[in-house]
């Protein structure tokens, strides 16, 4: 009986962890501009589905996607991705400074151990008045609060061996250990700190969206933004 309730109490995690992670998509490509002329750079591309649809949004046929699996590299590609092997803990990118007009990255600073750095090469490689789109967990979600609140480890943390269950016995996920290529989250930001690390490297905020609130509705992610599961933020290189 225990089994069977964790079972459909993981079932319906997964669901709501979906649904958000679909709401934050959403948000993501609506900070989009359209301009058929832009460079973008993808930073963290996958597959590169994903950068397909930033791609179709901006509609421009210029884009660049950085990763360093290479069968991601290779599926990418097939999109009309032009990819490059690069380990984004590694400084500094292998690219132009003022390059991109548009420089995206989708749940990915979490993943890297110096995002400062990580920061100021993008604000290095944007092109004046060109803007970057980033998307990241939130270490102050009310899911998190509610795990530490219950003396858990937060659902957002990982460990370096991929045990992503361990101190939470909440976790929708199953205890497993990931391959070479997952990174486990080494840097959990908040609301507050994404727009402090913008503003302290130079860039100027336009817009900050939360998506994936406890309470579900839009109503929630829109008047309490800093307790949403995802933040994006939308921020401009100043001319």
């Amino acid at each position: 009986m225990k089994s069977e309730l964790r079972n459909k109490f993981y079932t319906l995690m997964l669901k709501l962890y979906n649904k958000w992670s679909n709401r934050e998509k959403r948000a993501f490509l609506e900070l989009l501009e359209y301009n058929p002329r832009a460079k973008v750079l993808d930073l963290g591309c996958g597959n590169g589905k994903f950068t397909l649809e930033i791609k179709r949004k901006i509609g421009t046929r210029l884009v660049y996607g950085v990763d360093i699996h290479e069968p991601s590299l290779r599926k990418a590609s097939k999109h009309g991705i032009i990819v490059v092997k690069h380990d984004l803990n590694v400084f500094p990118y292998p690219f132009n400074s003022n390059e991109f007009d548009v420089i995206v990255s989708r749940q990915v600073i979490e993943h890297l151990y110096y995002p400062v750095k990580f920061l100021k090469e993008i604000h290095r490689m944007l092109k004046p008045g060109g803007y970057v789109v980033i998307s990241t967990e939130n270490l102050a979600s009310w899911d998190n609060i509610i795990a530490l609140l219950l003396g858990y480890t937060p659902f957002s943390m990982e460990f370096d061996e991929g045990l992503v269950k361990v101190g939470n016995p909440l976790s929708p996920h199953e205890k497993r250990l990931r391959d070479n290529y997952q990174h486990p989250h080494v840097r959990i930001l908040t609301y507050r700190g994404l727009i402090e690390l913008m503003k302290f490297v130079g860039f100027k905020v336009e817009k900050v969206v939360g998506s994936g609130h406890i309470f579900i509705t839009r109503l929630f992610e829109e008047i309490d933004r800093r307790h949403c599961r995802f933040i994006t933020i939308k921020a401009r290189k100043e001319q």
